[in-house]
């Protein structure tokens, strides 16, 4: 070894770990997005535009609200717009791990009955939209998939890891309806602004895109999103508003006495 390097090793060996830029794990990066600051609890409007292959439309207009306890975290939302399904509700009780299955509730009041939504229907679509019941959940169960990360790139004029997850069992898939998903995550913040999904037989199924994320009340908030189904050329456009954060809400607000109760302005 000569001199030149020699030097060259020695400076290698100084340098802090920072400075090989060592990537976080998949599983690590996913752990980031789900600990990142939401906020205490949240009230928020939701617009929903669904839309056909012809260009049909139908619009509803939804109120939600959601709650961390710990890291398990309850939401309730109601349809408000149109009146025929206006007070049809889902509830939500979302636990971290896979030791307690998720609870979900949906109250269709024209037929005043309340539907348990089952681990093997979470696969199952959300009235009429391109989200199914696990799409709804802020972020999806860590240990039920296998999480890899594939690279990093520039997307929208960020630069974002490339995160693929694989349903760890095929029971699991089956449920899921999906058999791979791929999460493009902002670096700087910790969000996923693109996801990516393939359906059970591994075909191109539908495509998320968030859009409007800002800052709110010092948390950064995603105000818009589209999921575009691409076998069905079905897509529902998704646009958020009135977000009022930390509002210290009652624990009476996730309860299936509310979810019957219907929506009530106060």
């Amino acid at each position: 070894m000569n001199i030149k390097q020699l030097c060259l090793l020695i400076t290698l060996l100084l340098l802090p770990i920072s400075a090989y830029s060592i990537e976080p794990a998949g599983l690590e990066i996913m752990q980031r997005v789900d600990a990142r600051d939401d906020g205490d609890d949240l009230i928020q409007y939701m617009t929903q535009r669904l839309i056909d292959r012809r260009g049909n439309v139908r619009d509803r207009k939804m109120i939600s609200f959601s709650k961390d306890y710990g890291k398990d975290i309850k939401s309730i939302s109601y349809f408000l717009v149109p009146a025929n399904i206006r007070d049809t509700a889902l509830l939500t009780w979302d636990y971290d791990g896979i030791e307690k299955d998720d609870d979900q509730w949906l109250y269709l009041p024209a037929l005043k009955k309340v539907r348990r939504i089952s681990s093997s229907d979470r696969g199952d679509y959300f009235m009429g939209t391109d989200f199914t019941f696990e799409d709804i959940k802020q972020t999806p169960e860590l240990e039920d998939y296998n999480w890899i990360l594939t690279g990093s790139e520039r997307l929208d004029g960020f630069d974002v890891w490339v995160v693929e997850a694989e349903p760890k069992t095929d029971a699991l898939k089956k449920n899921l309806g999906y058999s791979k998903t791929r999460y493009y995550v902002r670096k700087d913040i910790y969000m996923y602004i693109k996801v990516d999904f393939w359906d059970r037989k591994g075909q191109e199924l539908k495509h998320l895109i968030s859009t409007g994320i800002k800052e709110i009340d010092g948390i950064w908030t995603a105000t818009g999103g589209v999921m575009r189904n691409v076998q069905t050329g079905h897509r529902t456009e998704l646009m958020f508003s009135e977000h009022q954060y930390n509002t210290k809400l009652p624990d009476r607000v996730f309860s299936e006495r509310m979810l019957k109760r219907g929506y009530r302005a106060k």
